[in-house]
């Protein structure tokens, strides 16, 4: 409930302030619109290029639901202020089956206040719907790591929470990959696990099918996820890259214009490959770049640079970092095997996140998939000082008794 008013009352200011409730600040929530309202025309999926499997299906079929209707997009963020509680009360849910009820509920109230999970949920980018789903999968696999139940049918709930991920956003392939592979190797790859992880892997397969056969049909070729990987590395490391996205001169490019969506795709692909073996110091320091505005505590935007904002963000995001590592730590020095895993499982959509944005463009909105597990992390610590503050405060007033 706190989560949902602080998201409605950020967001009804916005659309009182606006000229234009229904006008769209950024390019990606335009394109996402514009796709939404293609679908409900009964076009089918296709961008302003005309392009049709440059997005995953999932949300821009869930926009089209309002695309229609008179004040659609106002509506859509309703419900992205829904998306965004729940993924408060997820957060909470897995603290809680990984540690107790107390770190849940202060992790659920980190996310329900953080700062940039209540701006863009007010966003029509697939930010909040990600968030929300990635954190159900890591409840249900922390739910196998800590109590070990690993019955066929949880392992179906993971593929299939895992599959709608990927319907969202394809980046999110390789991360169930990992999280998956992790949950091998604490297990030691024994047989049941390696079933269960062969269920879930086969389920997110199978639930791709679909999509990859449309693709085939309508673009000739069999994509089973994109077909914008060439074009958003090229945005990373091509040689106009500099850590922040170009993607609006880069379509204009003359080597690309006449081109199909696969040789658009194949062309954008083969340059990047060509730009990465070619220059690899500038990558590496490309990469620096692209990490440190990914985990900038200030908004990268220059329209959200004033005193107030920067402030409200840094106040908000150092301490909660800081009180992440510090989480993290507390767990590896406990010396246990399954506080160690638990800090790596946490830790792992941030290392992941890190090391696909080192290539690709970095941005504050592409770590949001990370943030609920390191503020679990960052509970964990709070629980501990607030702990050891207690400890110190009773010895005190025994010593002043005795």
């Amino acid at each position: 409930m706190v989560a949902l008013l602080l998201r409605a009352g950020w967001g009804t200011f916005r659309l009182v302030r606006a000229d234009d409730p229904s006008a769209l600040e950024f390019p990606d929530e335009k394109q996402y619109w514009l796709m939404a309202a293609s679908v409900s025309a009964g076009e089918g999926l296709k961008d302003e290029l005309g392009f049709r499997a440059t997005r995953m299906p999932l949300y821009p079929a869930g926009l089209a639901v309002f695309a229609a209707m008179a004040n659609g997009a106002i509506v859509a963020k309703v419900l992205h202020w829904v998306l965004g509680a729940a993924a408060a009360a997820l957060t909470a849910g897995a603290a809680a089956t990984l540690f107790d009820r107390r770190v849940g509920l202060i992790a659920g109230l980190l996310a329900a206040f953080d700062p940039f999970l209540i701006f863009f949920s007010s966003l029509l980018l697939t930010e909040t719907a990600f968030v929300a789903v990635l954190v159900a999968l890591w409840w249900v696999i922390a739910r196998i790591i800590q109590q070990g139940t690993e019955s066929h049918g949880r392992w179906v709930a993971v593929g299939l929470v895992a599959a709608l991920c990927v319907y969202v956003r394809e980046s999110g392939v390789g991360l169930i990959a990992v999280a998956l592979g992790f949950v091998l190797v604490c297990r030691r790859f024994d047989r049941r696990t390696s079933v269960g992880v062969a269920i879930a892997a086969g389920l997110v397969v199978l639930a791709l099918v679909p999509w990859a056969a449309r693709n085939r049909r309508v673009v000739g070729e069999w994509y089973w996820l994109t077909t914008r990987a060439g074009i958003s590395l090229y945005d990373g490391v091509g040689p106009q890259a500099t850590g922040d996205s170009d993607l609006g001169n880069i379509k204009q490019m003359p080597a690309v214009r006449g081109l199909s969506e696969v040789e658009w795709n194949r062309y954008f692909m083969d340059e990047s490959v060509k730009a990465i073996k070619s220059e690899p110091g500038r990558i590496v320091t490309l990469a620096g770049k692209k990490l440190a505005r990914m985990w900038n505590p200030f908004p990268n935007v220059q329209t959200y640079q004033s005193p107030l904002v920067r402030t409200i963000a840094a106040v908000w995001t150092i301490p909660t970092f800081i009180l992440a590592v510090v989480g993290a730590l507390l767990l590896t020095i406990r010396s246990g095997k399954q506080d160690v895993r638990t800090a790596i499982f946490l830790l792992l959509p941030a290392l992941y996140l890190s090391a696909l944005h080192s290539l690709f463009v970095g941005s504050v909105r592409y770590r949001l998939g990370a943030i609920p597990m390191v503020e679990i992390l960052a509970a964990v610590a709070l629980v501990v000082v607030v702990d050891r503050v207690r400890q110190g405060s009773a010895r005190r007033e025994c010593i002043v008794r005795d």
